[in-house]
């Protein structure tokens, strides 16, 4: 099976000329007027977002009346005009803006096909209504990778000015094969704190896995950070912006987010599984924030499973998307229900030398304590841990023929705890444990 791969690289631009700066600059407040001209029309005839429509009721109408505009300045306009109305709308719906209209304000030169625009591998050359302005780039290693690696580049381009700069924004298509064997699965249950994975090979378990993101506490820390930052102040306040920007909660989330996506696919590729997900519906989402607390309710707004989910797509691997109703309320060995009211948490603390480890663990140094917490869910004489029973629900979801027991017994079913960040087991947890047994933190 073929898949194409998507990648987009922001670059800088050396410092432009006057000359350059000022043709820009024209053609950057053109589709500025054009954007929020086509917006209150798309808006006030009720058009539909789609590109033939949009071409049909704007684009002979600009090119009569700015015949000297190259024609992709105004098909970028509509094209962006119709992707803000449509994001506007379903935002109306769900009651999450209170403007009458969407305004276009931080202007993204848009060029949707390569007929006006260039690219020779060192820079981008722009045809606007005073001829070719040549962009030259500053390299940086992504880039050249994509540009030497068998990626080319797609049809639209995207500039900003930042002075006397320009932001391009660039993206390289690859065409990759990906093969999957039949009975060879990943399905994948992810978690506030964690990701769980199901290893399936020749339809039967092989492993369990999960790898301890902290997303969830993560979060948390920086909404108690970012209260005591702004307390008595306003955020238009030119310090508290400063400091608020030297937060790097988004880098440290996708940081964690990449490199549990890389393990995955490294897992996948090797075993040539399919990889099976939870489908996390914006519908469902807000049902289960209307039943939590405020602090979970931001926890989830703030970090989305339909975010880990797009970033496994953009992976050489073949991901299928499963709903996931019921399946962390369901006993995958036998059918029955699971009692969600009778939950018990075991807190498994590590303490972990890794002068003791070898290859990646190693790096790093300093004792780590590594905290783990197993939720539990009654299941008549025993426990089940509700975090690794999701994904082998997933899993007989979508192929009714997987086995979901070891190749011993039930009891001897285990989930490795693993941290993403250098990929090495630290713990391990019991997946069905006797009531007995279970040790409260």
């Amino acid at each position: 099976m073929l898949k194409t791969l998507k990648r987009t690289v922001k670059l800088e631009s050396d410092p432009l000329n006057e000359w350059k700066y000022r043709v820009l600059r024209e053609v950057e407040e053109y589709q500025r007027k054009f954007v929020n001209e086509m917006i209150e029309v798309i808006l006030s005839e009720g058009l539909p977002t789609t590109r033939k429509k949009l071409h049909e009721r704007f684009y002979s109408y600009y090119k009569e009346k700015y015949p000297f505009l190259p024609s992709r300045v105004i098909e970028g306009s509509y094209i962006v005009a119709g992707r803000i109305v449509k994001s506007f709308r379903k935002r109306k719906k769900k009651g999450l803006t209170g403007k009458g209209k969407p305004e276009y304000k931080r202007v993204v030169i848009t060029i949707p096909n390569m007929v006006n625009w260039r690219f020779n591998k060192i820079l981008v050359s722009v045809l606007t209504h005073k001829g070719w302005v040549e962009i030259p780039l500053k390299f940086t290693k992504q880039f050249t990778r994509y540009v030497y690696e068998g990626w080319r580049v797609s049809q639209e381009l995207k500039l900003r000015l930042v002075g006397r700069k320009v932001l391009v924004w660039l993206t390289f298509e690859k065409e990759v094969e990906v093969e999957t064997k039949d009975g060879n699965y990943i399905s994948i249950d992810v978690n506030e704190n964690n990701v769980t994975v199901a290893v399936f090979e020749g339809f039967k378990l092989k492993e369990l896995r999960r790898y301890e993101t902290g997303l969830g506490r993560i979060v948390v820390n920086y909404s108690i950070r970012r209260e005591e930052i702004t307390k008595g102040h306003s955020t238009k306040d030119e310090l508290i912006k400063k400091k608020l920007r030297k937060l790097r909660e988004k880098e440290r989330k996708t940081d964690v987010l990449r490199k549990t996506v890389k393990r995955i696919t490294e897992l996948a590729r090797s075993l040539s599984a399919k990889v099976v997900a939870g489908k996390f519906s914006s519908m469902s989402k807000d049902r289960m924030e209307s039943n939590k607390n405020d602090k979970l309710r931001h926890r989830i707004h703030q970090w989305s499973v339909v975010k880990f989910v797009e970033m496994l797509k953009t992976q050489p691997i073949d991901v299928a998307e499963v709903s996931e109703s019921y399946t962390s309320s369901i006993n995958p060995f036998n059918g029955e229900k699971l009692k969600k009211s009778k939950q018990v948490v075991e807190k498994v603390i590590k303490v972990l030398n890794p002068y003791l480890m070898t290859g990646s663990a190693h790096k790093g140094g300093g004792i780590r304590v590594f905290k783990v917490n197993a939720r539990y869910l009654e299941s008549g004489e025993v426990l089940l841990e509700r975090d690794s029973i999701a994904p082998l629900n997933l899993a007989r979801k979508v192929d009714g023929r997987v086995v979901v027991f070891p190749s011993t017994s039930p009891n001897d079913l285990r989930v490795t705890v693993y941290d993403p960040l250098r990929g090495v087991p630290v713990a391990e947890l019991e997946v069905i444990k006797s009531k007995d047994k279970l040790r409260h933190g």
